[in-house]
């Protein structure tokens, strides 16, 4: 076992741990609610939207930094889709999918998303969109394209997605010192095309 595996089973023992108490809180708040409670207070509602966002980000942080597990398990394509709106969707980023209907996608390429997704939004800048486009059977290709007036990748940012030796990313952008090794675990290699206020990174099969 590495250290890569070990920090993945450790990120999935803390998300697992976490998800139930913060679950019991949105099942909490929808319980007052129905019992005629705490009418719609701003309190209240900012109880909600705070315990729904932790959730979804530890759903969503799960799979994209911990274990795998069982690398034969799939996930709906809606499933995934949902799990990706609840972290990155919001006023500033839109997100467009090609393909969301299809076979299951196996967890380990489910992976390879969530981190191409995050790595995508790290290059996006403020605002713009992200399409994603997903393979049309259970495997590959498939990508991530990040549109907006200031999208653009680092010098640092290239050479990790390439995998080249140097300084490992901070806490803010480890997901492209993942992506690289999640690639070729479904044997993949990445490939980073940088345009006028676009960049989209594909995962081409080997």
């Amino acid at each position: 076992m590495n250290d890569t595996e070990l920090a993945g089973i450790v990120c999935t023992r803390i998300c697992h741990d976490l998800v139930s108490p913060v679950g019991a809180v949105v099942n909490g708040v929808d319980l007052i609610r129905e019992m005629g409670g705490a009418d719609a207070t701003e309190e209240m509602a900012m109880v909600e939207q705070s315990a729904r966002r932790a959730a979804a980000l530890l759903k969503f942080h799960r799979l994209a930094f911990g274990a795998v597990g069982d690398r034969d398990a799939t996930m709906a394509r809606g499933q995934l889709c949902e799990r990706v709106e609840g972290v990155l969707a919001g006023p500033r980023v839109r997100l467009e999918w090609s393909a969301p209907q299809g076979p299951p996608i196996s967890l380990p390429v489910a992976r390879l998303i969530f981190l191409m997704l995050l790595a995508g939004r790290a290059m996006l800048g403020m605002s713009g969109a992200l399409k994603v486009m997903l393979p049309a059977g259970d495997a590959l290709p498939l990508a991530v394209i990040a549109e907006g007036a200031k999208a653009g990748a680092s010098a640092d940012q290239r050479r990790w997605l390439a995998g080249e030796p140097g300084p490992a990313p901070d806490s803010r952008q480890v997901e492209f010192a993942l992506v690289g090794p999640a690639a070729v675990a479904v044997g993949a290699r990445l490939k980073l095309i940088e345009g006028d206020g676009q960049l989209a990174l594909r995962a081409l099969p080997v």
